[in-house]
């Protein structure tokens, strides 16, 4: 990530008078990209932490994980809701799990495919599974594809972090547009200042 975010430092700094106040204030998360084998398991904790704190999520996850061990597509396709709901997943979010398992394990859903795919192919891939809207497609493309310019113009952190900057009336992809093509890392930033980190 050094390479990138050097880059995208300098970048954001001269194209925007907030982000050279913000980027000496944070230090963003390492948006590394994972290998195409840890995309399964990145999903997965998506799904999980759907609408709960990032502690309730990481609970869950260490019981399934406990359970079943690491979040294999071959071993989760196999699970029934109610095995996954004994571990502390909802009703919905079991059926997700094992249904986006069943995705990857016949092949609809290649992982190595993706890894050289689009963006927006990747999200339109993804978006077919049920369980995943475009948000959890964008956090994935950000947090587990390291995509340097992915912006999420439904995300509620960014969202409030760019009308704290540029006002209640501010139109948000409009103004994310100077950061391109760095759009991924802006969002670090304001995520890092509205302190509201999505939980991927």
């Amino acid at each position: 990530m050094g390479l990138h975010l050097e880059d995208a430092q300098a970048h954001l700094a001269s194209a925007c008078e907030v982000m050279a106040t913000l980027i000496p204030q944070h230090t963003p998360p390492d948006i590394t990209p994972k290998k195409p084998d840890e995309y399964f398991s990145v999903l997965v904790s998506s799904i999980l932490g759907q609408q709960l704190s990032v502690k309730a999520a990481d609970t869950i996850e260490a019981r399934l994980t406990s359970a079943l061990g690491p979040h294999d597509p071959a071993v989760l396709s196999k699970a029934s809701v109610e095995e996954l709901r004994e571990h502390g997943l909802s009703r919905s979010k079991a059926s997700y799990v094992i249904g986006m398992a069943e995705a990857f394990v016949r092949g609809d859903i290649n992982p190595h495919h993706l890894a050289s795919a689009e963006s927006d192919v990747v999200i339109e891939s993804l978006t077919n599974l049920k369980g995943i809207g475009p948000w959890t497609a964008e956090m994935f493309l950000i947090f587990g594809m390291g995509h340097p310019d992915i912006w999420s113009p439904g995300d509620l952190g960014l969202r409030k972090a760019v009308w704290a900057h540029f006002g209640d009336d501010a139109d948000v992809s409009e103004i994310a547009e100077r950061w391109r093509p760095f759009r991924s890392y802006a969002a670090l930033y304001l995520w890092e200042f509205s302190d509201n980190s999505p939980k991927v």
